[in-house]
């Protein structure tokens, strides 16, 4: 082999092994969006609640559900007021926020330990699939590998995330969340009513 064929082999690996690092930076981040299954566990516990209810655990639910919905509401608004802080400023991807990032981790990890303490309430499917969602949650948040419960906190943890997909995101999550916290006020009133005959 000559040296301009060793240098050009050279030259053809160099450039894709940068096409390789180029698309990787750009490759969407790995985003697991919890929102759909907490909904969707959030309406279960709202439909099925004949199947479940026991008198004596009603006052704990109630509470339980009051502070899900009360932490649910906190997360959320923190979400909408970072998602249009960065939209108003017109701040660029690729910048790291560890502060407001480890804000919202610490927020849904209160949501999570919410969801845990209605999971130990109800039935025991609903209890596995309250289970599942948590550990699912939490492996997002803190597993080994990098993934985001949002595009939102893909940016904050410097992502190069498009305005399009954090704009999608913000409002689809942000109505998911609204309604869930809708059917959880809901179960509430249904518990308190029950509770009190």
């Amino acid at each position: 082999m000559t040296i301009s064929k060793i240098c050009a082999a050279l030259a053809l690996v160099l450039q894709l092994a940068m096409a390789g690092h180029a698309g990787a930076q750009t490759a969407t981040p790995p985003v697991s969006d919890m929102t759909t299954g907490l909904l969707t566990w959030a309406k279960h516990l709202n439909n099925d609640v004949e199947k479940y209810y026991k008198p004596e655990k009603g006052e704990d639910l109630s509470r339980h559900l009051g502070d899900l919905k009360q932490d649910l509401q906190v997360y959320m608004k923190t979400r909408k007021t970072l998602s249009d802080s960065l939209f108003r400023h017109n701040i660029a991807p690729g910048k790291k926020d560890p502060d407001r990032l480890e804000d919202l981790k610490t927020k849904m990890s209160t949501v999570m330990n919410d969801m845990r303490n209605v999971s130990d309430l109800v039935s025991n499917d609903l209890r596995k699939e309250g289970d599942k969602l948590n550990e699912d949650m939490y492996e997002a948040l803190y597993g080994q590998q990098p993934r985001y419960l949002s595009f939102l906190e893909a940016f904050l943890d410097g992502v190069e995330v498009t305005k399009k997909d954090l704009a999608v995101d913000g409002s689809v999550h942000y109505q998911r969340l609204e309604e869930c916290i809708a059917q959880i006020a809901s179960l509430k009133d249904k518990i308190d009513r029950k509770t009190k005959k």
